[in-house]
Order: structure tokens, then sequence, then C-alpha cells
């Protein structure tokens, strides 16, 4: 078996052992010290992270965080990666990620209540990537549909570097009763019980394979895929929920990423234990060797860590849902993991060793074409503005995802309230006092490529706009940094200057980053990285959902009102790849204090009533955020352009592209006008009315009250909501 252990490591588990390692102690190894596994390329710098806050509850460390979002309700919530198996094997590699997260959610004692997607995929007139698109978002769909969890959310970006490799993100959020999670730890004597699927070679070294660079023939990586099995997750679900609820269990881990090896590692390492397996005590699917059975990542397994006195009532509890399980160890104080296979030792390992490799400190510098971010946009000509606002709003980075959301079943649970297609964020009651969770997913790859430190901190502030958008408080985000090879520095730049964008603009917004994953080596066969891309999932509390806004204008007659200035800031927009075939400039500049002062009045607004609709202006500009709002609702708008707030514009299009942070669109209804200027004048924001809700089926566009632009609205909309599924089925 190869080991992309380094000469280095082996003589590091050398000194640790005090000997030569066997086949099985070099597996293991091998397995839990993996980039996937161990974060050994970026634990150093993950400490800078915030994750500090008063309604924090369980930060970093565990399989998910947890934040208190009401007195006595935690929000169990968590994103992971996908990507190296959704390459190779795109229905299962992406079905399998949704049954992983929903395990990670488990862990806490929670119930899984929404799930997101986070996919960024190649071209959809490139062939391949057709494929895995359709393979990818039919893996999701179909795992996600059959185990009952509804997929209320996501973020989806086209681009020619995920030709071969897509970034496959997948999120989870559940909720759990704050006296009822599995907050503990587990304690000497607890029984090792393994639930859920038998053990097979599907998943082989899997976490090994995430994190080498992708080979020419991935044919030959099929093994390291694994298979899924959406009705044992199911199983599980129900099975985890009344051991909860009877407080059965002491800790329960996800035998996910590193599979056995992993889960004992930590569960034993993290609190200073020790623990005795069994191995030929687990339920196998077909006869494997030792090692196999250590790196197997095959899903639907759960480690569960159960007190002696109460594993009787356990098992009354598998047995009557048929769940398979095995008794294969115990934990105990002696610091040791030691493997037993049919009367023998086959491995011991020091257990704090194991899970906690060293942490590399790798060299990080610029590319020699890192300057393309800051090229002056000099001699850009002035396009036909109708035929850049039809370039735009056909882009497959912002058209609707009806096409994907269709395929999934997003109300299942009777929960979701603003549901996918109408509001910035997915809104899901809790319970029927009007209490609830705001949640979204964001990224921007061209952003991060550009700029990986402004670039990640728009990321975060896109996140926090759309939460403020549906009326919730933010209050906590978790982050999926998917860069190149660790091990190239000028890939290891990307990775590191997004992290210090993701730091300062948490820290600044008073956002602690409570969770996350770190992806490495997402680059073709050829050693070219896919755009380095952060993605964010933030959560905000609702306290009342009936009050949770969307983006369609609702009457004839509102006033259409922007909050925040424009700026001149086209450097790596929609429009300049869009009308102008580059992908070049310096980004938005991040404007934090703006981002929390705008939100506050956003939010001011929403709870006193006084707006009826609101969007965020983020990619393509003001103009595509207006054209949303008026198609997604049928109805019109009369927009008059000079009374847009601006500073040093002095070109229309870059007036109705401009992708400056901080900026809203709302919607005041007549008879809230005083209360809504009144409310804008307290909080000192900059704000103008710039046009009213009209009930013709067009958006007109004036400079100075000269009519320029009559824009139909049944033809955007065709546009809007039918252009994906044509790249993708007919393209």
């Amino acid at each position: 078996m190869k080991m992309p252990l380094s000469v280095e490591e082996i003589d590091e588990i050398r000194d640790i052992l005090k000997r030569e390692p066997t086949r099985e102690e070099l597996v293991m190894f091998e397995a839990h010290w993996s980039e996937h596994c161990s974060y050994k390329s970026s634990r150093r710098l993950l400490r800078l992270l915030p994750n500090k806050g008063n309604h924090v509850v369980l930060g970093p460390g565990r399989d998910a965080p947890a934040v208190e979002v009401f007195p006595g309700i935690l929000a169990v919530f968590k994103i992971e990666s996908h990507n190296h198996p959704s390459a190779v094997d795109p229905y299962n590699g992406a079905a399998t990620g949704i049954g992983g997260i929903i395990r990670d959610i488990l862990t806490l004692g929670a119930k899984p209540i929404a799930l997101l997607d986070l996919l960024y995929m190649g071209n959809p007139f490139n062939p391949h990537a057709k494929w895995l698109i359709r393979n990818i978002v039919k893996g999701i769909s179909d795992y996600g549909n059959r185990v009952g969890v509804p997929v209320v959310a996501g973020d989806t970006w086209f681009d020619e570097s995920f030709n071969k490799q897509p970034l496959v993100n997948v999120a989870c959020l559940g909720i759990v009763e704050k006296n009822k999670a599995v907050l503990s730890k587990p304690r000497p004597g607890d029984l090792v019980v393994i639930i859920g699927n038998s053990t097979g070679r599907d998943g082989l070294l899997g976490s090994s394979f995430a994190s080498t660079p992708l080979k020419d023939n991935m044919v030959e990586d099929i093994g390291a895929v694994q298979i899924g099995d959406a009705l044992m997750e199911k199983m599980l679900i129900d099975v985890v929920n009344e051991v909860v609820e009877k407080k059965l269990v002491d800790y329960i881990k996800d035998l996910g990423g590193g599979g056995l090896t992993t889960a004992i590692s930590e569960a034993a390492g993290d609190y200073d234990l020790g623990v005795e397996i069994y191995l030929d005590r687990l339920h196998l699917r077909m006869d494997l060797e030792p090692y196999e059975i250590l790196a197997s990542e095959s899903q639907e397994r759960m480690l569960l860590a159960v007190p002696r006195e109460n594993f009787n009532e356990l098992i009354g509890i598998l047995e009557k849902y048929e769940v398979p399980y095995s008794v294969i160890g115990i934990f105990n104080d002696s610091g040791f993991i030691r493997v037993y296979y049919k009367g023998r030792i086959i491995a011991e390992v020091p257990s704090k060793a194991m899970a906690r490799p060293r942490a590399l400190l790798r060299k990080s510098k610029p590319p020699e074409d890192v300057l393309k971010g800051l090229t002056p946009l000099q001699g850009i000509p002035e396009p036909d503005l109708e035929d850049a606002i039809v370039r735009i709003f056909s882009s497959p980075n912002i058209v609707s995802r009806r096409w994907i959301y269709e395929q999934y079943d997003h109300e299942v649970g009777g929960r979701t309230v603003v549901k996918p297609g109408i509001g910035d964020a997915a809104v899901l009651k809790i319970n029927d006092d009007g209490r609830g969770i705001a949640v979204k997913g964001d990224g921007n790859p061209r952003y991060t490529w550009l700029n990986p430190f402004n670039g990640a901190a728009n990321v975060v502030s896109e996140c926090y706009r759309n939460l403020v958008s549906v009326g919730s408080t933010p209050l906590a985000i978790v982050d999926e940094l998917n860069a190149g090879n660790p091990e190239k520095p000028e890939h290891y730049w990307f990775f590191e200057n997004m992290l210090k964008g993701l730091a300062w603009i948490s820290d600044e917004l008073g956002l602690p980053v409570v969770g996350g994953k770190v992806s490495f080596y997402n680059e073709d066969s050829s050693g070219n990285q896919v755009k380095p891309t952060l993605t964010v999932v933030g959560i905000g509390r609702v306290d009342n959902v009936r009050k949770a806004k969307t983006m369609e204008f609702k009457e004839p007659g509102s006033y259409i009102v922007v909050i925040g200035e424009t700026f001149p800031e086209i450097g790596g927009s929609e429009y300049l790849y869009r009308v102008h075939g580059l992908e070049v400039g310096e980004i938005p500049v991040p404007r934090p204090r703006l981002e929390y002062m705008h939100g506050s009045a956003v939010r001011m607004l929403i709870n006193e009533d006084a707006v009826s609709s609101v969007h965020d202006v983020s990619i393509g500009g003001l103009v595509t955020s207006i054209l949303e709002m008026a198609v997604v609702s049928g109805l019109g708008a009369e927009v008059e352009l000079s009374l847009v707030p601006s500073r040093g514009i002095d070109r229309l299009d870059y007036l109705l592209f401009s992708e400056t942070q901080a900026r809203y669109i709302v919607e005041v209804p007549l008879n809230k006008v005083e209360k809504a200027r009144r409310i804008l004048d307290e909080m000192n924001v900059v704000y103008r009315v710039v046009g009213r809700v009209s009930s013709r089926s067009q958006v007109d566009l004036l400079v100075n009250g000269k009519k320029i632009l009559e824009l139909d609205i049944g033809v955007l909309r065709e546009i809007y909501a039918d252009s994906l599924e044509k790249y993708l089925e007919r393209g």
C-alpha cells in the first residue's frame, strides 16, 4: 500500500513509538495525519480566527459547534467539503458529503432541520463540467430528499477553473435543547459502540486521497469514494434522537474522514484517555485485513461512548430501529490506543501523539501575477447599457437557481418560512411561538482569486447582509477554506491571506467563527490550482418569523430606497467579466463600519415594520438587485439614477454595475415613509429615495427625468428563470 507520509513523518513516528511501526500503525498515521484530518498545514493560522462570544456554547474542536440562539435553544451547524470525491464520482461524492455533514450535527444530539449546498462548478457549456454539475446536484437531491432533511439555501458559482475539480461544500443546521445536548466527553469505563452500516472497502483511505492532488486517470481513485445509504442515515437520526432524549451516552462521534482510526484517536486523544479496540468484533460486509478496517471510510457509521449501566437500554433502541451495532472496545485512562485482532495486539500508539501531529510552518509567497488585482482599469469602453444588462442578468452566476433547488425538497419538516428564490437567506421556524433561525452561505471565487484578503472579507460581509435582509441578527459563522497545494508557497499564500481577511472582518463585525474546514490540494492534474475560494455559512436569530422579509416588490406606488453610497468599484465585477471579458482590477473595498451601521438600520426598519421588502446589493451591482426584485414579483419600477447616493462616479455603467459593499435596497410603503425616514435619520446612514414600484410590467431607468432605458419584465423573467436550465440541458 502506497504511503504518502513523508520521510520526516515516518522518522517522527519511529521516535514516538521507539521502534519500527507495524503496517497497521502506518496506515493509522497515514489516515489521521493527512491534511484532511489533522490540519497540520493550517492549524497555526487557524488560531487567528475569533471564536468567542456570549452566545457561543461550543466552538472549534468537536465535530460541530453550538450557538445559543435563544435561551435554552442551541443551533448546531457545520460546513464540510467533498471536493475530491465529487471530481471522481460526482453523484456519490456529493451524496456522501450530505450524509457526513448530517452526522456531524447528530454528534451533539441535535435534530437536523436544514441543509445547504455551496457549489463551485465549471463552465456549463463544457461537456465534462456539465456531467459533473448534473450528477452533483442529483446526488445532493437524492440523498437529502430520502433522508428527510430539507435543502433550503446555498450558493452556486460557475467558472472554467472548476471544469475538472469542482468544489462541493455542504452545510447542515440542527437544533437541540441545551439541557439535552451531548456536550460531555468519554469517560474511563465507557464502552465503544459502533452503530450503523457494516464496514467495507469503499472509501478506503479517502482522507489520504483528499490530501493529494488529483491524478490524470481519476478512475484509479474510485475506491476512495464512499457509497451513501440514505435509509440507514434516516434510521441513525431516529436512533440518536431517542438516545439523546434518554441521556444514554456520554459522547458521540461520526466515522467520517479517517474512519475508525480518526474517530478513536480524537475521542481518546482530545480528552487524555486511552482505549482498547478489538477489530474482529466489528460488523463487516466482507472479509477485510485489519489495516483495511482501520482505514475504511464506509458511510453511515457512528461511535458512541456508552456507560455500562446504560448499555442494555441502548441495545433495545438499536434493535427497535434495526440498526446494526458492535461493541468493539472500552475507554480507559492509559493514554494509549491499543488495537487487537484475533487475540494479538497489532497497534499500540500514544493517543495524544496520534490525535495531534506536529503543526507545520509552510512557506508563503505571492504569485508573480498577483498584481493582476491592482491593474488600473483604463480604456474600458462604455457599452450599450441594455445589451450589458442582458449579458449580466443572463450570467449563470446571477440567474435563478430554480433548476437546482426545484430538485430539492425544501419544505419537508414544515419549518421553512422564507424559501429558496425569494429571500436573501432562508428562514426556519423553531416552534410555533414565532421564533426562528436564518441561515445563508456565500462565496465569490473571483474576489478571493484577485485579492484573497479583501475577497474573504467581502464574502463574510455579503453573508452578513443576507442574514440582515431577512430580519435576523447575525450571530456566528462557519468557514470552508478551499485552496491549492500547501506545499507550494504561491498556493499557500492564497490560503494564508483568505484566512487573515476572514479573521479581520469577523472580528470587526463581532461575528465569531465557531467552526469550519480546510480543503487543500484543489488543483487539476497539471498542478494548476482552481480559484482559491472561501465559503462561509452564517446563522442569525429571528425574533419573529412573521416579520421576516423577502426580496420581491410588494405593492405599486411604494418607494424604492437605496441605503449606502456607490463608489466606482468595478474591479473583479460580473460586469467586467460578462461584458468585457476581463477578470482584473482591485475588487471593492470591505467597509465593516458601514456594514454594521447599515445592517443595524435595516434591522430597525424591519423590526418597526417600516419596509415591505429588502434586498442587498452584491454581484451585478445596483441595477441587477433592482431587476431581481422586479422579476421575482412581476411588478415594475421607475428609478431615477441621478438620485442614487454615489461618490467619484462619472460613468453610468459604473453606477449601475459597481459592486460596492454595505448597500441595500428597501421598499417602503406609502404609509410608512415618515417612520422609515425617522429611523434612517436617527441611524445617521446615507440613503435616498430613488424611485417607485410600478404596476406596469417594465423597469424604467431615468437620468434627470429623462428615460434612458425601458426594460421588459416578461423578457427579463424568462432570462432569469430559465437560463441555467437551458445552459445545462440544451446549451
